[in-house]
């Protein structure tokens, strides 16, 4: 039986449980992924990835039974920011679909917002597939998509094909990156495409967006445009064309995205090549930047805390996320006089955090002291609900 965390994980990339170096330790007040991780990079491919994670099962019940993408707080919806990234991926893939009727396939599609982006556009036979039956069922509600309840491990026993299998936003989520492209490839038809995104480590240090914040609770891979293609070749891919865009993620608040399309290669069975690719040039120096320009922008949070913590006013603190929970053991948070948190995200509300309850938003009308707002991709929206659908008129206090 394996342990549930393994501390010598081996590359996703190349498969090597050799040297690495690491770059950065961070750290969280409980979560799916512990106390933290190590940042490292695979000193015989280049590749970057979190060591000393839980094995897969784990991450798969995370993701089945707590998984923070059915949207709750937004009745399922997905935001305009999402709707335009999917107009996007449509647009890159369409050209390589010769017919209306082809067969698509969303694998990890939450609440089914890309596949209904697919409908409009004209294509007929989608199907996504979550862990999460929350998802499924706000899929079918809020979309009127078809969503099936499974985990990757599960969709290698189905027996359909199809014409194109997307993975949006769901390899940096994996442990076990191999087995899940594997899986992939043999639910493609002949000819089948497979597109992949995820952010991209290249740009990291030039997005807007709270500080390590791409080093969260739940990515666990940092891919760059080499490194994704290597991966892909490993499992028989070819890759036909790549997208490096910085897209506007939330108001205010950008993400690098790296996209690509591929081809099962009709040379060999697919067999693992780690040697083909070569040796990825950008991660170590991408993320070393990341991390160095993370470090400069906490320093002036760690400034605001350590006030609030000085000063034992009252607060509600509005979060209890990734940001939260890296801030409770990296700053003066933890020290500060919370009365309560407070977030949206319903698997959170029975849990409490750091000794202190999580409430739902219409909870912290019962409060009139100072509300901190630990998030920096969601903040505009937490203005918005705060002072306009609560109209509370609590002074709020920002990390940015």
């Amino acid at each position: 039986m394996p342990a549930p965390f393994d501390t010598l994980r081996p590359c996703p990339v190349c498969g090597s449980s050799g040297e690495r170096v690491r770059l950065h330790r961070q750290r969280f007040y409980e979560g799916v992924l512990g106390d933290g991780y190590d940042v490292v990079v695979c000193q015989k491919c280049g590749a970057g990835f979190a060591d000393g994670i839980p094995i897969q099962e784990e991450l798969d019940h995370y993701y089945s039974e707590r998984s923070k993408y059915s949207y709750d707080g937004a009745g399922g919806a997905e935001s305009p920011y999402d709707l335009g990234r999917f107009e996007a991926i449509v647009e890159q893939v369409a050209p390589y679909l010769h017919s209306a009727d082809a067969r698509i396939l969303d694998v990890g599609c939450a609440t089914g917002g890309l596949l209904s982006v697919f409908k409009r556009h004209g294509f007929k036979n989608v199907l996504g597939v979550d862990p999460s039956p929350a998802c499924a069922a706000a899929g079918l509600r809020v979309h009127n998509v078809r969503i099936r309840s499974a985990t990757l491990e599960q969709l290698a026993a189905w027996t359909e094909r199809f014409d194109l299998v997307l993975l949006v936003g769901v390899l940096e989520h994996l442990r076990d990156v191999r087995p899940a492209i594997e899986t992939v490839a043999t639910r493609l038809s002949p000819g089948g495409f497979f597109y992949a995104a995820v952010p991209d480590v290249e740009f990291l240090a030039e997005a807007r967006n709270a500080p390590f914040q791409q080093f969260s609770m739940e990515h666990v891979n940092f891919f760059s445009v080499q490194s994704l293609k290597r991966q892909l070749r490993g499992s028989g891919f070819t890759c036909r064309q790549t997208w490096q865009t910085m897209i506007e993620w939330r108001e205010g608040v950008t993400e690098p995205t790296l996209g690509g399309i591929f081809e099962k290669s009709t040379e060999g069975n697919g067999a693992f090549d780690s040697e083909g690719a070569g040796v990825d040039t950008i991660t170590t120096m991408a993320l070393s930047r990341y991390v160095a320009v993370s470090l400069a922008a906490d320093a002036g949070i760690f400034s605001r805390i350590h006030a609030l913590a000085e000063s034992r006013e009252p607060i509600l603190v509005w979060g209890a996320g990734a940001l939260t929970r890296r801030l409770l053991t990296s700053t003066p948070l933890a020290d500060c006089n919370i009365l309560a948190f407070v977030d949206s995200n319903t698997h959170f509300h029975e849990l409490g955090l750091a000794g202190r309850p999580v409430l739902r938003p219409s909870a912290a009308r019962l409060h009139a002291g100072r509300i901190l707002i630990c998030s920096v991709a969601f903040e505009c929206e937490i203005v918005r609900k705060i002072r306009g659908e609560l109209g509370l008129k609590n002074d709020l206090i920002t990390l940015a």
